[in-house]
């Protein structure tokens, strides 16, 4: 404390949840060089044709949100623009490095849970799935964390971390591992037939480690925590070894210039989605993010394909 004087009004130790948030994104801006550009697509018309398609699918028993959809509308983006879906090697002191483009976009997602924790499942293989697809993973993500001891989950995923480290014989992870064994404040884990019983929930019907370790890039929404807020990101933590992190504003309501129907320019009143597009500078460049920008781009003046989806 840099003044003893000043009251400590309450003291909360960092749980389990807390302690490998603060580990991973600390990790992040250690080593990850940020550039963060923000992204403000005029959605008008693609808002109205979501709540359109909402209707449709509400009737044949799907319930499209709208960030099930815009999660959808990114997919689309990383299809073609395959070096943001990426892992990237990194080693400092020989200034060598290796991009993997990968097979696969397993979108993870953060999920605030009812006791205020907040964890990040993924969407596997989403570059496969359609609109209805992903509504359906995520309606069964909610059934599977109702069913997760995210404690264990996280300890689980925190140890599988320290023996991929050591794999790599970065050592210096034998400090941490030391350092959570001689404390006073250790997790607390399941034991005997609790431990027994809980591992008796087939793993389809609850979350593993590999859920929230899978993810080949994170998609953030905080206009889903607060649709009233005006603010949006400006920069957030991408977590290695991934290279992109996305952080989707509310939608909102400004003055802007658009082409009517008989192709003349007015001004009125429009629907902007501020989004933050943050990617790993050691493995892509801007360059990396047009032909994300301009698929986004061709979407939003288009909308009626997200009906095809």
């Amino acid at each position: 404390m840099p003044d003893k004087k000043i009251r400590i009004r309450k003291s909360e130790r960092f749980n389990l949840q807390r302690r490998v948030v603060a580990h991973m994104t600390s990790t992040s801006w250690k080593s990850v060089p940020h550039v963060s550009y923000v992204y403000e697509p005029d959605i008008t018309d693609f808002y109205s044709e979501f709540i359109q398609l909402a209707k449709e699918r509400k009737n044949t028993g799907f319930k499209i949100t709208f960030n099930t959809v815009m999660i959808k509308v990114i997919v689309e983006g990383l299809l073609v623009a395959p070096d943001l879906n990426s892992y990237v090697e990194y080693n400092h002191k020989k200034a060598e490095g290796m991009t993997h483009i990968l097979g696969e976009i397993n979108v993870s997602i953060p999920w605030l849970l009812p006791d205020g924790k907040m964890i990040t499942p993924s969407i596997p293989n989403a570059g496969k799935m359609s609109l209805n697809d992903i509504s359906d993973y995520i309606l069964n993500l909610s059934k599977r964390i109702e069913k997760t001891n995210v404690d264990e989950m996280l300890y689980r995923a925190a140890f599988d971390d320290a023996v991929n480290e050591l794999k790599k014989f970065h050592l210096s992870i034998l400090r941490r591992i030391i350092a959570s064994q001689v404390t006073r404040h250790k997790v607390r884990r399941r034991k005997g037939k609790e431990k027994e019983d809980y591992y008796k929930i087939p793993e389809n019907e609850r979350l593993t480690e590999k859920d929230i370790m899978s993810g080949t890039v994170t998609v953030s929404n905080i206009g889903s925590l607060y649709k009233q807020q005006r603010g949006f990101f400006a920069l957030l933590e991408i977590i290695p070894p991934q290279v992109l992190a996305i952080g989707l504003g509310s939608v909102q309501e400004r003055p802007g210039i658009y082409v009517n129907e008989n192709g003349n320019k007015e001004i009125g009143i429009r629907k902007i989605l501020p989004m933050c597009l943050a990617f790993d500078h050691r493995a892509v460049d801007f360059s990396s993010i047009i032909p994300f920008l301009k698929r986004l781009d061709e979407i939003f003046a288009k909308p009626d394909i997200i009906h095809k989806w």
